[in-house]
């Protein structure tokens, strides 16, 4: 079955997986941990290693690894993942393990070719030290398979008998890391019905990704056809609808994952992934230093690609001398406003009127015009006049053309002032009803929100499709809508705009790529279905948040 011709999708599926699952899921996502690198090494010599740069034949010293652990836990990580290369190889690794249980880490954790496990005197005494959980690195399911991949005969043998060993003795969670290639693609159904059959029930299936191995001569037979190969991918995937297996996504394209989008990666991750690139993004912000791996043909293959261009045009945007807006949240203000591009809008999210009469007043003479997001209001319109030249309306000195209402009340506040600036309201259960009723307002904007957490789409998103399909929002074509595409609303939406975020810069001015990657996470991730590259809206389309299409699915975008 095609992806297009899946019924409707992610809010039937996720009511038949039940919350509990997706919550545990999202959970889990968000759980802080602390990743220590044990080691430089492997004895296995995985043909598609995106570690093997690193790989020096060395282990990391023992205090920098006890240091790691114990300051880890100390900033709040609640799973410590020992991972290497190979970690098991340190000799120290059983110590380590048993210095996370005595940190008072509630979960330790490590990802491991396994080997190691067969030996039942180290399994055992990993067990008695508190490792809590093993992720088996398992890419076959047969010798000729795994071995061949990993380049390493006898690998398979070793590790299955350390996988089944450390499954019978009922002391661990046992999971399965399958790097998907072209080699093994067409096998991953058969895969895990093998390694269930085992008892294993929980996978973490990783796209392939153009780093170290897998990017070099043998990339030719490591890369496929995600089109040619959907059936199989999909196969896999319905393992998921099993209530007692449980499938993770990782670094996977989000468009192929139709009809199984619960499973799309929490975005959420993505800063684990920049976390694990601090140095190369350090050098690109602060030296203009291009990362390595940024050449067109690898980064049609990334899953971070979105992320880096994301980078790519924020940076720009630090240096513009001009830009459409700058948006300020709260203390985001650098040390610097002046130094910021001059905008022809301010967005301002707030607390309360005199914190945003504060942060404008940062800027001085720049006499854009300002947005205010307000989580209290009171006292606003008290603070508007109307100028009798211009017919605008007035706030601190600026031109206000519009202001954000999330919920109903505070919309119907604001409607209420009598002058002319914009009401965007954020559609929701809550704000639906208010909407309907005011839909005619040449004042009013319908703006989608984006959330964090998938779970929040969930339960505060509209039936967007539904809801504009309504004789009395069919019956307003004037009102005017944000963020939603085209062929979900049945009108043009509000253009994006180019926008400078301040919680992405740092008190230098510069982009800061950890707050910049929790700002893309909440509100630049987009994603589009397969089928919207034949939409003659395309080019001019950002298509939904990711989180979005987790929760709803990608069924209802249908191309023009």
């Amino acid at each position: 079955m095609a992806p297009s011709d899946n019924a409707p999708l992610a809010d039937l599926q996720n009511e038949l997986l039940g919350d509990s699952k997706i919550d545990a899921h999202e959970n889990a996502a968000h759980e802080k941990r602390n990743w220590v690198r044990l080691s430089y090494d492997c004895n296995n010599k995985c043909i598609f290693c995106l570690d093997s740069d690193a790989h020096n034949g060395t282990m990391r010293a023992n205090d920098e690894i006890k240091v790691q652990i114990i300051q880890g836990r100390k900033k709040g990580a609640q799973r410590l993942i020992l991972s290497g290369g190979e970690p098991t190889m340190h000799p120290n690794f059983l110590d380590f393990v048993l210095l996370g249980k005595r940190a008072g880490y509630p979960k330790v954790q490590t990802v491991t070719n396994g080997r190691m496990f067969q030996y039942p005197q180290f399994l055992q005494t990993a067990a008695d030290n508190g490792l809590h959980e093993i992720t088996f690195s398992l890419h076959g399911h047969t010798a000729k398979l795994h071995d061949g991949l990993v380049g390493t005969p006898g690998a398979f043998v070793e590790e299955v008998a350390g996988l089944k060993a450390a499954l019978a003795s009922q002391r661990f969670i046992i999971n399965i890391d399958i790097v998907i290639t072209k080699r093994n693609v067409k096998h991953l159904p058969v895969m895990l019905e093998t390694f269930i059959g085992w008892g294993v029930k929980e996978f973490d299936l990783l796209h392939i990704i153009p780093f170290g191995n897998a990017w070099s001569e043998a990339r030719d037979f490591l890369f496929y056809d995600l089109d040619g190969n959907l059936e199989y991918l999909q196969q896999a995937f319905a393992y998921a609808r099993r209530p007692d297996v449980h499938i993770w996504l990782n670094r996977f394209p989000p468009p192929y994952a139709e009809g199984f989008e619960d499973l799309i990666q929490d975005p959420y991750k993505l800063n684990d992934e920049v976390r694990g690139r601090k140095d190369e993004f350090d050098r690109l912000v602060a030296l203009g230093t291009k990362l390595s791996c940024r050449q067109p043909e690898r980064c049609k293959h990334c899953y971070l690609e979105t992320l880096c261009d994301g980078a790519d045009v924020a940076i720009a945007a630090t240096k513009a001398k001009e830009i459409d807006v700058v948006r300020v949240a709260n203390d985001s203000l650098p040390a610097r406003p002046s130094a910021l591009a001059n905008a022809r809008v301010l967005s301002l999210v707030a607390e309360d009127v005199a914190k945003a009469t504060a942060i404008a007043g940062s800027f001085g003479t720049n006499r854009a015009d300002v947005e205010l997001d307000l989580v209290d209001a009171t006292g606003l319109a008290e603070s508007i006049t109307v100028d009798a030249a211009s017919s605008r309306a007035k706030w601190a000195g600026r031109s206000l053309a519009r202001c954000v209402a999330r919920t109903a009340e505070a919309a119907d506040a604001l409607l209420a002032i009598d002058a002319p600036f914009d009401v965007a309201v954020h559609l929701s259960n809550e704000t639906e009803a208010f909407v309907r009723a005011h839909a005619v307002s040449p004042r009013l904007v319908v703006l989608q929100p984006n959330y964090d957490r998938v779970t929040d789409a969930r339960a505060h998103d509209v039936d967007t499709k539904a809801f504009f399909a309504l004789p009395e929002i069919a019956a307003a074509p004037g009102l005017r809508v944000e963020n939603v595409p085209a062929c979900l609303s049945g009108r043009t939406p509000l253009p994006h705009r180019s926008t400078l975020d301040t919680e992405m810069v740092g008190s230098d001015g510069r982009l800061d790529m950890t707050r910049y990657t929790q700002r893309f996470v909440a509100d630049g991730f987009y994603t589009k279905a397969l089928r919207c590259k034949d939409c003659s809206q395309n080019a001019t389309c950002r298509g939904v948040h990711v989180n979005w299409a987790r929760a709803h699915g990608f069924a209802p975008l249908r191309p023009f």
